[in-house]
């Protein structure tokens, strides 16, 4: 089940670069301000981080109670 969830979060978030259309946005389109001050580049930027953070969190739990002896 986790599997599954992690390949629809894979699939939602690199689907999103097909959204992507000239004049959308604020100032130049490639430019750094464009990714950060647009929603569109905002919320899977912030999703992502989340996300990581999550899996590095949950990593890291998991490697502390391998080398616990009590658990």
């Amino acid at each position: 089940m986790m599997l599954r969830s992690l390949a629809f979060t894979i699939l939602a978030l690199t689907s999103a670069p097909a959204l992507a259309h000239p004049g959308h946005g604020h100032g130049d389109g490639h430019s750094l301000l464009h990714y950060l001050s647009s929603p569109e580049h905002v919320w899977p930027l912030a999703l992502l981080v989340v996300a990581l953070v999550g899996v590095g969190g949950w990593l890291w739990r998991r490697s502390r109670r391998r080398k616990d002896p009590r658990s």
